[in-house]
C-alpha cells in the first residue's frame, strides 16, 4: 500500500475542527487551542495564513457558517454554558457576544438564505432548543421539545426549510422539520445508532443521513422527496461520528475514522456506492470536510501531535500524493538526549518531511562505545566554524563511524554537547565530502534533529519562527510543528540523498 500523505498545518488544538468555505478556493478553519481560546487558520487562494487567536474561553467545539461571500459566523459554548458568537463582516472581526441559553451539547448552525442563521442545541432538560437570526435581530431561545441524547444536526435543502436530527432515548434517530410556516412534530425514523447523526442535502427535497450502528458499521437513511428509505448498511468498522459532504447533485462522500485510526472513505457516484478506501493518517479527531467547487474536497483532522492536518481531492487524485522520494537516516548514539527521546525527535522529522513528499526510513540505530579512546573525545564535539564546506578534525573522525550507511544515507550522531568557535550549539550539519552527517546535542530541542537534517539536504536558515529552518533557534518555533515552504521542498526533493 502506498504511503498516504497528509499536510501538517501546525497548531496545537484540543477540539474537532470546523471548516467553512465562503467562495471558490477559500477555506476557513476553526478549533480550540490549549488556552481554551478560539483559533483560526485560513487558505486565501494562494497560501495558508498562520494561526490567529480570536480569544474567548470556549468549552465546546466551535461551529462556523457562512451566509454570503466574505462573511463568517462562529459559535461555541462558553464557560457559563451559554452560546457565544463572533463574526467576520468582510473587513474585521466583531467582538464576542453572548446569545444566552444554557446548553449541554455542541451547537449545530445552518444558513438557509442570505443574512439568516438558525442555531440548535440540547438544553438542560435534554430537549432541543432553537435560536435564530432573522437579518436584523436575534430571536429568543425556543424549546422544540423532545428528549435527545446526542448533539443535534441541522440541514436545509431550500429557502425557509429546516430539518433537524438527533438520537432519542430509545437509540433511534428522531426528526423535526420547519416547512416554512410551522414546525412538524417529532418523528421516529428508527434504527439503533451509536453516534451523532451527520446529514447532507445534495438537492431540493433530498436528505441523506448517516450514523454508526450497534455493529460499528456505517448506516444510511435517505429522504427522496416523498418518503424515507429504509436503513441500509454501508459496512465497515468505524470509530466515532461519520462526516458527509456533497460537491454536486447526486454525489455523496462519507468519511470516518477506522479501527487503525486512519481516515476511511466511501462515495456515492450517482448510481452506486464505491467500496471503502483508506486515506491514511493517524487521527485523534473526527473529520471535517468542505467542498468549495464541483469535484473538490478538502479534509481536516487533528493528528497525534495535536496539530491540524489536511488532505484534498483535486478532481482526479488525492493530495498530497504518495511520498515520491525516500531518505534513509542512521542514528549513532554517544549520549542519549535529556529533553526528548531519540524516537520523539525522529518521529517529528518523519512527520514534517512526509508533508514535503519525503518518506524518512530509519536505516539503523547503533550505540557507540564512549569508553573507547577514539570515541570518548567526540562525545563533546568541536565543529570549528560549523559552516558548510568546512569541517573540524573531530567531525572528520566521527564521520568514520558509518556502519550500515550507504554513501547517500545521512548519519546523525547524538552527542553530549556540540560547540563551535563562537560557543555552544544544539547541532551542526557541516560534513566531510561524501559523508553526509549531522551532530545533535543531548540538550537539543524537539525539532533540532529535523532542522539539522534539513541543512544536510541543502536548506538554509530563514528569519521566520514558524518554519523548521528558523535561524532563531528551534526552541523558539512559534507554530509547532514547523513549516516547510514550497521552495524548500523543491530543494529537498532535488537532493541526491532523497531517492
Amino acid at each position: 500500500m502506498p504511503h498516504l500523505n497528509w499536510e501538517s498545518l501546525g497548531g496545537i488544538i484540543t477540539t474537532n475542527i470546523s471548516s467553512v468555505s465562503w467562495s471558490a478556493n477559500r477555506i476557513d478553519n476553526f478549533a480550540r487551542g490549549t488556552d481554551n481560546a478560539l483559533y483560526h487558520r485560513w487558505w486565501n487562494g494562494n497560501t495558508w495564513r498562520g494561526w490567529e487567536s480570536l480569544g474567548g474561553i470556549i468549552t465546546s467545539e466551535p461551529v462556523a457558517v457562512s451566509w454570503a461571500a466574505n462573511r463568517i459566523d462562529v459559535f461555541a459554548k462558553g464557560q457559563d454554558n451559554a452560546v457565544w458568537h463572533r463574526w467576520w463582516n468582510g473587513s474585521a472581526w466583531g467582538g464576542w457576544e453572548s446569545l444566552g441559553g444554557i446548553i449541554t451539547s455542541n451547537i449545530s448552525a445552518v444558513c438557509w438564505g442570505p443574512n439568516r442563521i438558525d442555531l440548535f442545541a440540547r438544553g438542560q432538560d435534554n430537549a432541543l432548543w432553537h435560536k435564530w437570526w432573522n437579518g436584523s435581530a436575534w430571536g429568543g431561545w425556543e424549546s422544540l421539545g423532545g428528549i435527545i441524547t446526542s448533539d443535534p444536526t441541522a440541514v436545509s435543502w431550500g429557502a425557509n426549510r429546516l430539518d433537524i436530527f438527533a438520537k432519542g432515548q430509545n437509540g433511534a434517530m428522531w426528526h423535526r422539520w420547519w416547512n416554512g410556516s410551522a414546525w412538524g412534530g417529532w418523528e421516529d425514523l428508527g434504527g439503533i445508532i451509536t453516534s451523532n447523526v451527520t446529514a447532507e442535502c445534495w438537492g431540493p427535497n433530498r436528505i441523506d443521513c448517516f450514523a454508526k450502528g450497534q455493529d460499528n458499521a456505517l448506516w444510511h437513511k435517505w429522504w427522496n422527496g416523498s418518503t424515507w428509505g429504509g436503513w441500509e448498511s454501508l459496512a465497515g468498522v468505524i470509530i466515532g461520528d461519520p462526516t458527509v459532504i456533497s460537491w454536486g447533485a447526486n454525489r455523496l462522500d462519507v468519511f470516518a475514522k477506522g479501527t487503525d485510526s486512519a481516515v476511511w472513505h466511501r462515495w456515492w457516484n450517482g448510481s452506486a456506492w464505491g467500496g471503502w478506501e483508506t486515506l491514511g493518517g493517524v487521527i485523534t479527531s473526527e473529520i471535517s470536510a468542505t467542498a468549495w467547487s464541483a469535484n473538490r474536497l478538502d479534509l481536516f483532522v487533528r493528528g497525534t501531535n495535536n496539530a491540524m492536518f489536511h488532505k484534498y481531492w483535486n478532481g482526479s487524485k488525492w493530495g498530497p500524493g504518495a511520498a515520491s522520494q525516500t531518505l534513509t537516516v542512521h542514528i549513532k548514539i554517544l549520549a542519549n538526549p535529556t529533553r526528548f527521546t531519540v524516537t520523539q525527535m525522529f518521529d517529528e522529522m518523519r512527520t514534517i518531511f512526509a508533508g514535503a513528499g519525503v518518506t524518512v526510513v530509519l536505516g539503523s540505530t547503533e550505540t557507540l562505545n564512549v569508553a573507547l579512546p577514539a570515541i570518548a573525545p567526540l562525545n563533546d564535539i568541536d565543529t570549528g566554524s560549523c559552516t558548510m564546506g568546512s569541517v573540524s578534525a573531530e567531525q572528520t573522525a566521527l564521520s568514520n563511524n558509518r556502519n550500515n550507511a550507504a554513501a547517500n544515507h545521512i548519519v546523525v550522531y547524538m552527542c553530549r554537547s556540540v560547540t563551535r568557535t563562537a560557543g555552544s550549539l544544539n547541532g551542526c550539519a557541516s560534513f566531510p565530502a561524501g559523508r553526509p552527517m549531522a551532530v545533535v546535542a543531548s540538550y537539543a530541542s524537539r525539532y533540532t534533529f529535523a532542522h539539522e537534517v534539513g541543512h544536510v539536504l541543502g536548506l538554509n536558515h530563514v528569519s521566520d519562527s514558524n518554519r523548521l529552518m528558523t535561524g532563531g533557534g528551534t526552541d523558539n518555533i512559534t507554530n509547532p510543528p514547523p513549516d516547510l515552504i514550497a521552495s524548500e521542498i523543491t530543494t529537498m526533493l532535488a537532493s541526491n540523498l532523497t531517492v
